[in-house]
């Protein structure tokens, strides 16, 4: 097999890695949008479930419940795991946008959360970090709204 074909179909696989994993609606979603659509003590449960469907839900024995939604985009994972690629694919920035809602146990919203961050393994720190230092905090953006 030529080089030139083997490079082709190496690109061909690599392209075909590229994905998307989880709600492709929180795409379009910021801060503003969401502030619109979910309105702590007013925005119900099926008034969520319309806007940005169905989430990961979990309950609580007092009726709460919170639903969480993820969207990333990047490489598959897997890819980070084959000898060669994975020296190329773990260092590529996997940007995830995540949403949590809080509904109390009428199905009202009480608090929302909008997050977003690159999911890459952190990298070490050139010194030792200490809890609370700038060393050892994430590099995020973090929203949290509601009461």
């Amino acid at each position: 097999m030529r080089p030139a074909a083997v490079l082709a179909a190496a690109l061909g696989l690599f392209a075909a890695a590229c994905s998307t994993v989880g709600n492709g609606r929180l795409v379009q979603l910021d801060d503003a949008r969401a502030g619109v659509l979910l309105v702590p003590g007013s925005t119900t449960r099926a008034e969520v479930r319309a806007a940005v469907g169905q989430g990961a839900v979990i309950r609580f024995q007092s009726g709460f419940e919170t639903w969480q939604y993820l969207y990333r985009e990047g490489v598959a994972k897997g890819w980070d795991d084959v000898p060669y690629i994975g020296l190329i694919t773990s260092r590529i920035d996997r940007p995830t946008k995540e949403l949590v809602v809080l509904f109390d146990a009428r199905g009202v919203l009480r608090r929302w959360s909008l997050q977003q961050y690159d999911d890459r393994p952190p990298r070490p720190a050139s010194r030792p970090a200490t809890p609370g230092s700038a060393a050892s905090a994430p590099d995020n953006q973090d929203v949290r709204h509601g009461g």
